[in-house]
């Protein structure tokens, strides 16, 4: 049997080419997410290895956490003594300090704005220090600088060039050197100078102090030893870590960018598979059913139940490990092509070679194996049936069982009640539940609703001969169209699902950031940082301009409850009134001047609180602080604040290093036109470079842009399963001519033309299509009304529905299985009459 297994398969080759082509593309998505991920992940963590090569201890000030939501913690700078403490130690062979911050560069008057940081270090030589001179010399004197390779190439600037470094001082420096990073010319997206520690200590304000100090082991002591020993001298105000757990943390901190991206791509896969599922089930069921008399005759002679289900399985297997193989070899090679994709929408990842690690490969290898075998387990059953007397008639299409019917309807029934529950408040993880009721219920009705629908969508082909008989063959194979349909409508499902999710969390910011925010201008950093970016130096230039009325600052920060972390709003009570109209539930905002917390009235009822009561926030700098609640603010005006927590700035000024603003809400003073007031503030901000100024609906539009990246991402990559299922569309068209070969060569003889047959499955395709764009587009548009609701809380927040979007979505997945018709539609139209005739 195994025999006639590979011989089947090498006979019937063309058959299984698209189902083939199939298993690829899913595999190949799965292990270009897998290599994508493993290998950023594996590039931080040598940056950080690199960083800390040769060095055994670093000491920094003592925090509670070392990062929250990728976030480095910003550590108080140390003494000026620790160093000379440090070396005093014994075991301890030398010590270095550095001092680090921010540092932009501009080049002739231009700022050179990376999309990740722009750092200014002191220069460390080895061992402490992980550049290494390439060109030019070291930076010894005051007023010289190095620069990364990469900047240098990028930007054009050569040693003796000058650049001007604009930090807590501003100074024009001339560059001396260019230096790499351990085998790379300089970390992604980032700019590098490094300067002497005296110039380094100037340029930040630091006078004396420094950033961090490291040690060197001397021979004989091991650095967890020395690392006691250090930490004994200089006491708990210090944290003393060795090598190992800075590259630990530094990565676990690089880890937490990648998990959104790892999430995202590996439930786009996931969908590729599920309709790839679809499409290799499908292809098997309509093989069985083409060959129930081959099959029949092998069990006449003698060929056991479980001999044809092995050799069913058999061939799905070879397919599998065929179709695992290619994909993974070509989700390696995907893995620069994701990294593309995962840039072109603002997704910040490291340069490097790709990491293929043996866990990929067997996940990559497994996956693809499982689903094909899995999805063959049905067709391989019902081959296993096929009894004997077979041989002797035509087989039909067997009708749905009652049972089949039963569970689909009640599994329908199940995905209503979740879908409506949303009504009453249930919560997403209902609407989970209803969507996964409702992909069983489309699979298990699929046969028994398909022939209605299609003859309903498909009214419109009545106006032709091509079109009834293209509607009444699609109809007269239920099994198959309700598995071709449901592998396509399940791509659209989710396009037409994130897009209505994504455009109503989109409207829903906009109208609340609109409504509560009634500054006439917003000044924010044009490089988005998680934490803010805009110098406290910017809020004093724009407050004593003529044409400003106020200026109110607003930060962030992070902060950790029972180890999971939230972030908080910083606000300053006594000037947010007059540029934000924010409501209070309870309390008061001018009660945060005395210290205390506000919270969101949801954050409050979900822990219980209310006004009086004490919460306890655990800050990287202070530890476990308890704040009095003086206060709860609509929920929505809270998320126009970015958070449901809001503290004071002098508050956060306790708990926090950072000194940089997020956005400053500015009121221009009456009388002061629109123009010349935002003319004024940009005058008043030409030396601030990153700082942005916008009126609302830019600061608007700033917000749904992250919006827009997710949502542009996620579908470029949901296109990938649709297109699995289109190859679908084409797989089983081609099947069912092979099928339909006596059929058409009947009307091809009463005197069809080439022309009419191209059209006639050119139709088949469009209403295919059709029929998963009613499907896919209602389902995907019921389930993100839901969820939707289910994520608004209390209060009801409005669906958006971008119907342009979704007429779109229609347009091209009507014009795709056009598209998908024409190779069918080709072969049949070249069949020969005669021998289509013949055909048995």
């Amino acid at each position: 049997m195994w025999h006639l297994t590979l011989r089947h398969i090498a006979t019937h080759r063309s058959r299984f080419a698209l189902t083939l082509l199939a298993v690829v593309l899913g595999v190949t998505f799965v292990a270009g997410s897998l290599v994508l991920t493993d290998t950023s992940q594996k590039l931080f963590e040598d940056q950080f290895a690199t960083a800390s090569a040769g060095v055994d201890l670093t000491i920094r000030d003592a925090a509670a956490f070392d990062s929250a939501m990728g976030v480095e913690v910003e550590r108080d700078p140390l003494p000026a003594d620790l160093l000379g403490r440090v070396r005093a130690v014994d075991g301890v062979a030398d010590a270095a300090a550095t001092a680090a911050g921010q540092g932009l560069l501009e080049i002739d008057g231009e700022p050179l704005v990376p999309a990740g940081a722009s750092v200014l270090s002191s220069w460390s030589p080895a061992p402490f220090g992980a550049f290494e001179i390439r060109e030019g010399t070291e930076p010894t004197a005051d007023g010289e600088v190095v620069l990364d390779v990469a900047t240098a190439r990028t930007y054009g600037v050569a040693v003796g060039d000058e650049v001007t470094v604009r930090a807590d001082t501003v100074d024009t420096l001339t560059v001396v050197g260019l230096a790499g990073f351990g085998t790379e010319d300089g970390l992604a997206d980032t700019t590098m100078a490094l300067v002497s520690l005296p110039t380094a200590q100037r340029l930040l304000d630091l006078g004396e102090q420094v950033s961090q100090v490291q040690a060197i082991a001397a021979d004989g002591v091991p650095p967890t030893d020395l690392q006691t020993a250090v930490g004994d001298e200089l006491g708990a105000d210090y944290d003393v870590a060795t090598s190992q757990d800075t590259v630990a943390a530094g990565a676990a901190a690089a880890a937490s960018k990648l998990a959104m991206i790892r999430v995202m791509l590996l439930s786009m896969a996931g969908a590729a598979l599920l309709v790839g599922g679809f499409l290799i089930a499908n292809t098997f069921a309509i093989v069985i059913s083409q060959r129930s008399r081959e099959l029949a005759l092998l069990r006449a002679a003698g060929a056991t139940a479980r001999q044809l289900r092995r050799s069913v399985l058999g061939e799905a297997l070879v397919i599998g490990v065929i179709g695992s193989v290619l994909g993974t070899g070509l989700g390696i090679l995907a893995g620069y092509g994701l990294r593309g994709v995962a840039r072109a929408f603002g997704v910040a990842l490291p340069d490097g070679g790709l990491v293929v690690a043996p866990r990929t490969l067997l996940i990559s290898l497994g996956i693809g194996v499982v689903v094909t075998v899995l999805s063959a387990v049905g067709p391989a059953r019902k081959a296993a049936r096929v009894a004997p007397i077979e041989a002797m008639r035509e087989s039909g299409s067997a009708a749905p069982s009652r049972r089949r019917t039963v569970a689909g309807w009640a599994a329908a029934g199940i995905a209503v009640v979740a879908v409506g529950a949303t009504l009453v408040g249930a919560d997403v993880m209902v609407v989970a539940t209803g969507a996964v009721a409702a992909l069983v219920a489309l699979t298990l009705l699929g046969p028994v609703l398909a022939p209605r629908l299609v003859r309903l969508v498909g009214r419109p082909l009545d106006a032709g001969m091509t079109g009834r008989l293209a509607r009444e063959a699609a109809a007269r194979a239920p099994r198959r169209t309700a598995a071709t349909t449901t592998a396509l409508a399940i791509g659209l499902t989710l396009i037409t699902f994130m897009t209505i999710l994504g455009q109503s969390v989109k409207a829903t910011t906009a109208g609340t950031y609109e409504e509560v925010i009634t500054a006439d201008l917003v000044i924010e950093s044009a490089r988005a940082e998680m934490l803010g970016g805009l110098s406290h130096d910017v809020h004093h230039a724009v407050e004593d301009l003529p044409e400003v009325a106020v200026v109110s600052r607003l930060r962030y920060g992070h902060w950790k409850d029972a180890g999971a972390t939230s972030a908080l709003t910083a606000i300053d009570p006594a000037t947010l009134g007059e540029v934000a109209d924010v409501d209070m539930v309870a309390g008061s905002l001018d009660s945060l001047a005395d210290g205390g917390v506000v919270l969101g009235a949801a954050k409050a009822a979900e822990r219980g609180l209310a006004v009086g009561d004490t919460l306890t926030l655990t800050f990287a700098r202070t530890g476990d602080t308890a704040l009095e609640v003086v206060g709860l603010v609509d929920d929505g005006d809270a998320q126009a604040l970015a958070t449901g927590y809001l503290i004071s700035m002098e508050t956060y000024a306790e708990h926090f290093t950072e000194d940089v603003d997020a956005s400053l809400l500015v009121k221009l003073r009456d009388g002061v036109a629109a123009d010349a007031g935002t003319e004024a503030v940009v005058d008043a901000l030409s030396a601030f470079p990153t700082a942005d100024v916008r009126d609302m609906a830019a600061a608007v539009a700033a917000r749904a842009g992250a919006v827009d990246q997710i949502l542009g991402m996620v579908t470029v990559l949901l296109l990938l399963a649709v297109g699995i299922a289109l190859l679908g569309v084409t797989n089983t068209l081609a099947l069912s001519i092979v099928e339909r070969t006596r059929e058409i060569g009947l009307l091809r003889a009463i005197g069809m033309t080439r022309d009419q047959v191209r059209w006639m499955v050119r139709w088949e395709a469009v209403l295919v299509a059709a029929l998963a764009v009613v499907v896919g587009v209602g389902l995907g548009a019921g389930l993100g009304a839901a969820t939707v609701r289910a994520l608004s809380g209390v209060e009801p927040v409005p669906v958006a529905w971008p119907l342009d979007r979704l007429a779109l979505v229609v347009v091209l997945a009507t014009a795709a299985g056009l598209l998908a018709g024409l190779l069918p539609a080709r072969r049949a139209a070249r069949m020969d009459v005669l021998a289509a005739v013949s055909a048995h």
